[in-house]
């Protein structure tokens, strides 16, 4: 499998593009983990058409947040429309476990019936995902561990992971958050999906969207990791504390958060693994992020229309 995780556009920098990052092979199968901007939607159509031997589709929603979501709705669409495309969308499901849920609230004050309406209120993004993948008659499956995913595996989080973080975010008695220290997350990142995947060179990646680090198990057998959230610092020194040698390990980082105030961003963390010597971590607020790596260097930079990147122009 190759990985292209895409960038800004146009040198906007200030637009929070969110995640979007593309898992392929060179025949039929596309896993799309997360589709956070329409930018990125129409960039994976495009990358669909000058790639015509695919025919499957595999749409991973890491979790509810919109700069996650925001651009799968209208891929969905565009998929509809092109009528020749399998197509599978993964999320968690919790209707499914509203009885786990019901059991971890325990107010005495909601039934199945009110609970399922918080939970589809509060993860509103995935429902209308869901919503529309069903509408067009694509199968829509629950992001459970172990399930395959074209030639990828969800490897978390657990059930009880998951029905935790939905308990909470219903519950106004608890605390809205998962984790320690300053590594806390809010509970609507902290249950991403975990997606495993082996590319064309053997290594092991990890893509764990803005999950929380108390979440993220087995990190030493990964050669790659995804340092959650967008490059946060806390999560990553949480991370770096959990592995035993965390400077033989390649990290990854899909910055495309913007500007602004409340965006995120990696420059904390980018002086963090400087200042430690760590190797540099890939990240996406660079450019498009290509593995395994083409020729020297790691990191394909946003550059102008017409410049090679692998087996198609960059028109991002």
């Amino acid at each position: 499998m190759k990985l292209k995780a895409l960038s800004h556009y146009d040198g906007d920098l200030d637009t929070r593009f969110g995640d979007c990052i593309l898992l392929y092979d060179d025949n039929t199968s596309l896993v799309v983990y997360d589709c956070g901007h329409t930018k990125h939607a129409e960039a994976v159509e495009a990358f669909l058409k000058k790639n015509s031997l695919i025919s499957q589709v595999h749409i991973v929603v890491s979790h509810n947040d919109s700069d996650h979501t925001e651009g799968v709705c209208g891929l969905l669409d565009w998929l509809n429309v092109q009528s020749k495309y399998t197509v599978s969308v993964y999320s968690h499901q919790y209707l499914k476990h509203v009885d786990a849920i019901l059991d971890k609230i325990d107010d005495g004050r909601r039934n199945r019936d009110s609970l399922k309406r918080s939970l589809l209120a509060e993860f509103d993004n995935i429902k209308k995902v869901i919503e529309a993948a069903q509408a067009y008659g694509f199968t829509t499956v629950e992001a459970l561990s172990g399930t395959s995913v074209g030639n990828c595996t969800i490897v978390g989080p657990t059930i009880d992971e998951f029905t935790d973080v939905a308990a909470k975010a219903v519950d106004s008695r608890v605390d809205n958050n998962i984790g320690e220290g300053h590594a806390e997350e809010t509970v609507m990142n902290a249950a991403s999906v975990q997606l495993e995947c082996k590319l064309d060179n053997a290594e092991t990646i990890l893509l764990c969207g803005d999950a929380s680090p108390l979440y993220l198990h087995n990190l030493d057998s990964y050669n790659i990791i995804q340092l959650p959230h967008h490059g946060q610092l806390d999560d990553a020194q949480a991370i770096f504390e959990e592995l035993d040698d965390p400077d033989k390990k390649t990290f990854f980082i899909s910055d495309n958060t913007g500007s602004g105030s409340t965006s995120g961003g990696s420059d904390n963390l980018v002086q963090y693994m400087k200042d430690e010597k760590y190797s540099p971590a890939l990240n996406t607020k660079g450019g498009v992020v290509i593995l395994p790596p083409i020729g020297i260097g790691t990191v394909t930079s946003s550059k102008p229309e017409g410049v090679k990147l692998g087996e198609m122009d960059n028109q991002y």
